[in-house]
């Protein structure tokens, strides 16, 4: 695969100080056909409906490269529909920490059974392993966070936020601050891997942990992939459609997660610059072959959670990709994209979670210059720019 930057805009392409480029929209140039006739090229798969999961296909975008005839391309189809109905309902399902399932072990039924062996899938035990490794590097992912990032979402999701942001509200402060402090003392939860053949997991947390969840009144279950769910569920959704024999497809997120497995054409990102004055400046990304890509924008990509707030001056940009670690925003980065000509969806998403724990423009511009010797394209804007 072959990364490039438009010459126009060479000068955007990492750690610039004066003119920077934030993604506000990742528009991904694919032919997509009209319902009638079917022409060969990439068309929208979506799976059947599921009573358990009404709004599972709103989770994930798919799309899959067809060549033939436009009957035997209708056919290809349905075919397709019925094999990538089970695979978005496996994962849709097996992540969910909240809810149970018929037929499919969550991390829900891992969460309402505390103390007691649960055997999930092989798949559902490696995406354990793996979130479990990246919590004890203790670098700003914790996957025992629910019940803060469940503090977080409540005060996002307000109509009128504003009253109870924490630099509004010194009770809701002091409140975040020390769930982060509690959840990020690793020492509360066991996460217990029993059997690599069975796929046997136990989690357990302290009595400490239940008593401070009674007295604070929470609810909130504590095993949550939160951040790096969405990658997972593409990551758990490619493998399983290459192995039935798919592997020109191309998934997305509306938060701006892509894992494209087809070597077929080329894909462009339209990235967009902040207006400044009448204009709309421009850059794209070419990107051919096998790839994946994990945005972030401070102002909300499609995410249901994130407000701005006017305070002292300046805007505050809250979303979901705090230091999970403090329960703060860096309030470093406005904008940032991180993509890979290899499928590592969720280590591109680890990486951005990092890259937005950073303290400093200069801390950031030493990471992503980092990435980019390991091969990775990195693009950002500082928030600096743009209050």
């Amino acid at each position: 695969m072959k990364i490039k930057v438009s010459e126009k805009h060479i000068g955007l392409r990492i750690a610039l100080t004066a003119v920077a480029f934030v993604i506000a929209v990742v528009a991904f140039t694919i032919g997509v056909t009209s319902i009638g006739k079917k022409e060969p090229g990439y068309h929208s798969i979506e799976a059947k409906t599921d009573a358990e999961a009404l709004t599972y296909n709103n989770a994930v975008l798919y799309r899959y490269w067809f060549d033939g005839k436009s009957n035997e391309i209708k056919g290809k189809i349905r075919e397709l529909t019925g094999v990538y109905t089970p695979v978005l309902a496996a994962a849709y399902k097996q992540l969910d920490h909240q809810n149970t399932y018929t037929g499919q072990v969550s991390i829900g039924t891992i969460n309402r059974n505390l103390g007691q062996i649960v055997s999930v899938s092989p798949e559902l035990y490696a995406i354990l392993k793996d979130a479990y490794a990246k919590t004890l590097e203790k670098k700003g992912y914790n996957m025992f966070a629910g019940a803060l990032y469940a503090e977080w979402e409540s005060i996002q999701i307000l109509d009128n936020p504003d009253e109870f942001d924490p630099v509004n509200n010194e009770y809701i402060q002091s409140r975040l601050h020390t769930i982060a402090a509690v959840v990020s003392d690793l020492s509360n939860f066991n996460l217990e891997f029993l059997d690599d053949t069975t796929c046997s997991v136990r989690f357990s947390t302290s009595d400490a942990y239940k008593v401070f969840c009674a007295e604070n009144e929470i609810t909130a279950y504590a095993l949550d992939l939160n951040l790096l769910k969405d990658a997972y569920m593409l990551s758990m959704m490619g493998e399983s459609l290459i192995k039935e024999g798919y592997s020109l497809g191309h998934l997305s997120t509306k938060e701006g997660l892509a894992l494209n497995t087809s070597p077929r054409g080329s894909l462009s990102f339209d990235m967009h610059t902040q207006e400044r004055g009448n204009d709309t400046v421009y850059a794209s990304v070419n990107l051919d072959g096998v790839f994946s890509a994990a945005t972030f924008t401070a102002y909300g990509m499609g995410s249901d959670y994130g407000y701005v707030l006017e305070h002292e001056g300046s805007k505050l940009y809250r979303h979901l990709y705090f230091d999970v670690r403090s329960a703060d925003f860096a309030d470093i980065l406005m904008s940032a994209t991180i993509i890979s000509h290899d499928t590592d969806i969720v280590g591109n998403t680890y990486r951005s979670i990092i890259l937005n724990t950073l303290k400093s423009e200069q801390d950031v511009k030493n990471y992503a210059a980092t990435l980019e010797k390991e091969g990775k394209l990195v693009s950002y804007i500082f928030q600096s720019t743009q209050n």
